[in-house]
């Protein structure tokens, strides 16, 4: 099981992510912190996930 600091990092990185691809301007930049984005709460909010799993 994660550590609630964990989670609370992985959320921020999250909503990092999605500010920055409101802002991005190149299609391919905005795809790229969608995805970095769904990583981050996936982390979040898949909690069976075993630490250092990637998608």
């Amino acid at each position: 099981m994660q550590r609630e600091d964990d989670l609370q990092y992985y959320y921020k990185r999250a909503e990092t992510e999605l500010e920055r691809a409101q802002s991005a301007v190149d299609p391919a930049a905005v795809k790229a912190h969608y995805l970095l984005a769904g990583y981050y709460l996936d982390r979040v909010y898949n909690r069976e996930l075993p630490a250092g799993h990637g998608r």
